[in-house]
């Protein structure tokens, strides 16, 4: 009796392990599910995000104007189930997907166009004008691809939507208005961006970049440069209105710290990266007989923020120096602004994504490379968190035109850059490679915590 009992208790155990171990298994199973599976299971019919692609291209707004492209962008967000504020640091948009218990995932796109008058001769190029912020007619063209990123942005988050069988966790979707002008993104988080959105644990945005549609290009550290305004005045000495030559010129002195600017950045970035733009300089009103002052705006940028402000700090020196040497008696008004950090992916991320988007997009449609020294203020939604972030480019050009542009040796002339009248992307693929890297990300990391957090509560 008692031998057969414990034959029986063993058998029993012996079912209930199996039983337990095939359960874990199927955990396992489900929740290892290659994100790539899921994005070919559910990703969802890109022909209507091709539609919304062409309406937001051909009907594009300024920065600080994005009114229509707002409102649009949060119709569609509803039609897909998200939840929505709106008006947030000007017309900014927030979606939130919440599927239970996980990680907090943000993935980010911009709403704003630019003053350009296309010139692709698409049948559904733009031809709109607005007025600017400045109250001056302008053309409007998105030949930044905020047009595509918004297509993808919405096109991932019904991908997410249909999968919400496959991750566990809260989507949050940003468009950002007023990227170009840069302060947007600041704007949203004083704005009290936080207080209607949890805080992520990632943020995660992409821009299209002049490489083969179907690329991605992607790697950690510094990716974008940190930017700074600096806005100066230059006076005209005290003289006679009718008698200019007894006053000094600023335009002459202005001429003098113009020219200096180039070798000037050079002496102080050394082996590093530093430049200095000169945005917009006036002088003098038409009628009057002397100018009276010089107004110059310049854009100073380097990856090295230390950098950056010994540069800064030079110029005003300089400014400083050749007014006071040229005997002008008011000193120069001179502010500055910083408009953009440095964009500094976190290694721990890229080591997370690289080989994702490797084993999906394949080997030879990954790289590292990226684009000569832009900047943009989207590391600021993270880095006021103190949340990291990874921020990558996405290829838009016809397979086609790359190969001739390679042959060429990479040819601007073959290959319209980002802010070109003639910039277009190759639509479907762009859409579809954008779509699928946002949605890849953003699983990547739901999975990985929902596995962690659900194996516990198994074995627990």
């Amino acid at each position: 009796m008692f031998i057969r009992f414990w034959i029986a208790f063993y058998c029993v155990a012996i079912l209930a392990a199996d039983r337990i171990l095939r359960e874990q298994k199927s955990f396992l199973d489900t929740l290892g599910t290659n994100p790539g599976s899921i994005i070919e299971q559910f990703r969802p019919n890109l022909s209507d995000f091709e539609d919304a692609y062409r309406y937001i291209h051909q009907h594009p707004e300024l920065s600080c104007k994005e009114l229509q492209t707002a409102t649009y962008i949060e119709g569609e967000l509803e039609k897909i189930g998200l939840k929505t504020h709106n008006k947030v640091g000007g017309h900014g948009v927030v979606g939130i997907l919440e599927n239970g218990p996980g990680s907090i995932i943000m993935l980010r796109s911009e709403l704003d166009a630019l003053p350009i008058r296309e010139q692709t001769g698409l049948p559904y190029a733009s031809k709109e004008s607005m007025e600017d912020i400045w109250g001056r007619a302008q053309p409007v063209m998105h030949a930044c691809g905020h047009d595509m990123h918004m297509a993808c942005l919405l096109a991932a988050c019904k991908l997410l939507s249909n999968a919400k069988s496959s991750w566990s966790g809260t989507l949050i979707a940003i468009f950002q208005p007023n990227e170009e002008h840069t302060g947007g993104a600041q704007a949203m988080v004083d704005d009290g961006l936080y207080d209607l959105i949890p805080v992520p644990d990632v943020v995660f945005a992409q821009h299209s970049l002049a490489i083969k549609t179907g690329m991605v290009s992607i790697k950690a550290g510094p990716v974008l440069v940190s930017a700074e305004t600096m806005s100066i005045r230059l006076f005209a000495s005290v003289g006679f209105p009718a008698n200019p030559q007894l006053t000094i010129d600023p335009v002459v002195v202005s001429a003098r710290i113009l020219v200096q600017l180039e070798s000037l950045a050079a002496r102080i970035a050394g082996d590093d990266y530093a430049s200095v733009g000169v945005q917009e300089i006036h002088a003098g009103q038409p009628g009057e007989d002397f100018v009276a002052f010089v107004d110059i705006i310049l854009d100073v940028k380097a990856y090295n923020p230390s950098v950056r402000q010994d540069l800064v700090v030079a110029i005003q020196d300089l400014v400083e120096f050749e007014s006071k040497s040229a005997g002008i008696k008011i000193p120069p008004e001179i502010t500055t602004k910083l408009r953009a950090p440095t964009t500094n992916n976190s290694k721990e991320l890229v080591q997370t994504l690289l080989p994702a988007f490797t084993q999906f997009f394949g080997a030879d449609m990954v790289l590292d490379r990226v684009p000569k020294h832009p900047c943009e203020d989207f590391s600021l939604l993270a880095s006021s968190k103190g949340v990291p972030y990874v921020f990558w480019f996405l290829g838009r050009v016809d397979p086609v035109e790359w190969e001739r542009s390679e042959r060429m040796g990479n040819s601007l002339e073959t290959v319209p850059i980002e802010h070109s009248p003639f910039n277009a992307p190759v639509v479907y693929l762009t859409l579809k490679t954008g779509t699928d890297a946002l949605s890849l990300a953003a699983l990547s990391f739901f999975q990985e915590t929902e596995l962690l957090g659900k194996q516990l509560a198994h074995l627990g």
